[in-house]
């Protein structure tokens, strides 16, 4: 498995907060666990993501460095500042 550090762009396994894998960017990380804005969800995951505040504590063990393909990106909701600011 890569070492993920902080600034790398991955993709998440659905968890107990999420129905869908989504994409995220890692802010900061812990022993066994990560710290992500998730920049990239399931447009069915949007009640979940955005009580989530698109951010989210992430197994290291549940993701891997990767970036939505340009497929996905149109099939999947982007995450835009407006958002994050609220």
């Amino acid at each position: 498995m890569a070492q993920i550090t902080v600034g790398d762009r991955v993709k998440c396994q659905k968890n107990g907060n999420t129905d869908y894998d989504f994409y995220a960017k890692v802010e900061k990380i812990y022993e066994n666990s990560a710290f992500v804005t998730i920049t990239h969800y399931d447009v069915r995951d949007d009640i979940n993501v955005s009580e989530l505040q698109y951010r989210a504590v992430i197994a290291l063990k549940k993701m891997k460095i990767a970036k939505p393909t340009a497929g996905e990106a149109k099939e999947l909701q982007a995450v835009s500042p407006a958002m994050l600011a609220e």
